[in-house]
């Protein structure tokens, strides 16, 4: 199955990059439509193979889903407790991901997510990109597929390092019915130290996001009745 975006009407995409121009981050509803949004969720439900991730003191850590199944629940407990107790003096986050990335360039993404990374690297997809953001220097996109379950989180941050040259990050949204006040919101930062704005996940949309910008997701709170789900990643310069 081939992959397309709404053709967004000429005043709706006006006013959208209007905001983008003027706020740095922006959600453009509907960019894939109900049916591929529910192709690439079910891929994500039922057929990928997550590994979790979050930090230590060196720095990242990839937590592979068997490894983690050999832990005990009173390890787990204690696992998840420190990650959480970390998150109060240094950046942390704790979610699952697929590296699509990783693995396209060791050669071993296939299948859909191989599909949606042509897509978004392709020539389409990266016309409107620069088109749409005004930066011409975007030349690929990287990506992985995230996974927020209940207590996943990402503190603060601002997507900057120089020698990657990310100039947008995005987020395509893979999660329908969503509700606030089961956490995963995309904040945005204010100077004063208030959100300024936060996003909730729209099934089929696509958050844009000018880098670099400080932002956070959200706790995932203990009652919510599902996984926050989408594919993140950053348009890129060589």
């Amino acid at each position: 199955m081939s992959i397309a975006f709404r053709a967004i009407p000429d005043a709706e995409r006006t006013a959208l990059a209007e905001r983008l121009a003027r706020t740095g981050r922006v959600q453009i509803p509907g960019f894939f439509d109900a049916l591929t949004a529910q192709r690439f969720l079910d891929e994500a439900r039922e057929r990928t193979s997550f590994q979790t991730v979050t930090t230590n003191s060196k720095g990242h850590v990839d937590l592979p889903a068997a490894w983690i199944e050999t832990l005990t629940a009173p390890q787990k407990a204690e696992f998840g407790k420190a990650v959480q107790e970390s998150a109060t003096t240094r950046f942390q986050y704790l979610y699952d991901n697929y590296p699509m990335w990783d693995l396209a360039q060791a050669g071993k993404l296939t299948g859909p997510w191989a599909e949606l990374l042509d897509f978004l690297n392709g020539e389409d997809f990266l016309a409107f990109a620069r088109a749409f953001t005004g930066e011409e220097r975007i030349a690929f996109a990287d990506g992985q597929v995230t996974r927020y379950r209940r207590g996943h989180f990402l503190t603060t941050h601002d997507d900057g390092i120089e020698e990657k040259n990310r100039y947008f990050a995005y987020v395509l949204n893979l999660t329908p019915a969503w509700r606030i006040d089961w956490g995963g919101l995309l904040m945005f930062h204010s100077p004063e130290g208030h959100v300024a704005e936060a996003f909730t996940p729209a099934f089929g949309a696509l958050n844009l996001l000018r880098v670099p910008a400080p932002h956070s997701v959200s706790q995932v709170s203990l009652f919510a009745r599902d996984d926050r789900i989408s594919v993140t990643g950053w348009l890129r310069g060589r």
